[in-house]
């Protein structure tokens, strides 16, 4: 498994997890990741959280106190809200792009909620302290800010595609911090959630209960070994490409049946949203010692607002104040 670092682009900063941000789909991964997950012929379902689609947000204490960090501070350690405004506009300054700072307020809301919070402050920075001058938390935000009246159920909102109810978060919103993540593992998400939560952030966790299980692909293996593997990994050129299309397709199909075959096994679970009525989907990590990747099943509801590009469209111009 790779580790989490955090990436930086010409145009754009951001912080990105690999556990939650590039996470392959079944029928998205290469030879390689498909290869580890259907090994032994089964696709096992163990350990499962939920998928969100809020913010990248990540905050923490230093021997410069607190800070956070999102998808609109890159690798920058906000300090003050005011950050996140400043940041924006220089940035838009480096790259000519408009300024819009309805990001940059909804991320520097949530900083002043946190930074307020006194008990979160202080515990942070006992385990900075504790572990050596820095601690961190990494998860994603649901800022109000940032929310759009849901489309499909009334009195909810969405952030991207997924309705949820607002009533389940603070008055500045919600952040949910990613369970499986290596760095919260010296957490304790329950302190979070009973004694750090206020009134305007409240803390959960992507943690959900399902029956661990396993898909039978043994037929889908079978058909994989007639793949010709080294054509697939090969540079295309004009004397393979033929040849080399024909193999993807068979491979691409293969990829197809095992992530029907998955996607029927998640629904048949009956997972119930954890706050509103609809969920993005799930992501599902590997056993212990296995070498199969972390992938996502992304939910019917979410894979369609994805794929309706109106639907798209209609979302972007609607706001909490009509």
């Amino acid at each position: 498994m790779k580790t989490f670092l955090t990436y930086i682009s010409e145009e754009k900063q951001i912080i990105s997890e690999g556990i939650r941000q590039g996470l392959p789909h079944i029928t998205t991964m290469d030879h390689d990741q498909f290869t580890r997950l259907t090994h032994g012929g089964k696709v096992h379902v163990e350990g499962a959280t939920e998928k969100t689609d809020g913010s990248t947000f990540k905050f923490g204490h230093d021997e410069d106190g607190f800070y956070s960090q999102s998808s609109g501070s890159g690798s920058e350690k906000m300090r003050h809200p005011r950050d996140y405004e400043e940041r924006a506009t220089r940035r838009s300054k480096e790259t000519g792009k408009p300024l819009d700072l309805t990001g940059a307020r909804g991320f520097a809301k949530a900083h002043e909620a946190l930074q307020k919070n006194k008990p979160l402050v202080a515990h942070l920075k006992d385990r900075a302290e504790k572990s050596g001058g820095e601690t961190s938390v990494r998860g994603e935000l649901f800022s109000k800010a940032l929310a759009r009246p849901s489309d499909t159920n009334k009195g909810e909102v969405k952030f991207v595609g997924t309705s949820y109810d607002p009533k389940r978060m603070g008055k500045v919103g919600k952040i949910v911090i990613h369970s499986k993540l290596p760095e919260n593992q010296g957490h304790d998400l329950e302190h979070f959630k009973e004694n750090l939560s206020d009134t305007n952030v409240n803390f959960d966790d992507d943690k959900i209960e399902h029956k661990p299980g396993h898909v039978d692909v043994k037929p889908e293996v079978k058909e994989l070994s007639s793949v010709n593997h080294e054509l697939l990994k090969s540079r295309t050129t004009p004397k393979n490409k033929e040849a080399k299309i024909a193999e993807t397709a068979k491979f691409d199909a293969i990829k197809k049946k095992v992530s029907d075959k998955v996607d029927a096994h998640v629904k048949s679970l009956n997972v119930s949203p954890k706050w509103g009525s609809g969920t993005e989907g799930m992501v599902v990590h590997p056993k212990p010692g296995s070498s199969a990747p972390r992938f996502k099943v992304t939910s019917d509801a979410f894979r369609g607002f994805k794929s309706d590009k109106e639907a798209q469209a209609k979302f972007k111009t609607r706001t909490l104040d009509k």
